[in-house]
């Protein structure tokens, strides 16, 4: 009976944890590919001023575009974004065991007249502290030797992890925790929850792709 409990809970999970670190990942490419184009064309034709940039036409401002998409998908790692999806799918059943059977039982943050702010706070605020460290540590570290192949990932991982820890304590609780505790509608908490993740699984990935 828990063990079919588990599988119900992880199910929805699963599919939004994959979903989450593939779509960081082509996110991450696409950002470290616009910024390496940007570097070539300064290097090439030299700071382009605001007056060259504001006199293009319409039209050769979307071939621009176009051109970028093209040779973005044409230099897009699919393997690596997969390999990406695959830790998102690894990670949920660890987290959502953490929150759905740990947190929730001994952290309720629902009384009889609904979600208090002060207990959604603290079970964000525990979350981000137990649970969520040995997360970003496998990540950056399965980042810098899997998709990166650096013989040195263990010690990138621990350079990296104490400013992304920093960054996260800045907003991560006090978001999920303003989320949980504001939006009533679940359809609309999910979506604003995946928002989030995607936005931080994002900036990981950047935190973890080599300059």
């Amino acid at each position: 009976m828990a063990g079919r409990v588990l599988l119900q809970a992880l199910l929805p999970r699963s599919t939004m944890a994959t979903a989450t670190f593939f779509t960081a990942d082509v996110a991450s490419q696409a950002i470290a590919h616009a910024s390496s184009e940007q570097s070539l064309s300064s290097l090439s034709s030299g700071s382009t001023s605001t007056s060259s940039l504001t006199s293009l036409r319409p039209l050769e401002s979307l071939d621009s575009i176009s051109g970028s998409l093209d040779s973005f998908t044409s230099e897009w790692d699919l393997s690596r974004s997969a390999k990406s999806a695959a830790f998102g799918l690894s990670i949920v059943s660890w987290y959502g065991f953490s929150t759905t059977f740990v947190l929730s039982k001994v952290l309720p943050a629902c009384s009889k007249k609904g979600i208090t702010l002060s207990m959604a706070l603290l079970q964000s605020s525990a979350q981000q502290a137990l649970f969520a460290p040995p997360l970003t540590f496998s990540f950056l570290y399965s980042s810098a030797a899997v998709l990166h192949g650096d013989e040195t990932a263990f010690e990138t991982a621990k350079e990296q992890l104490p400013g992304v820890g920093a960054t996260a304590w800045s907003f991560l609780p006090w978001v999920n925790g303003l989320v949980n505790w504001g939006i009533r509608s679940p359809g609309l908490k999910k979506a604003a929850l995946a928002s989030v993740s995607t936005g931080w699984a994002t900036y990981l990935a950047v935190v973890a792709t080599p300059s």
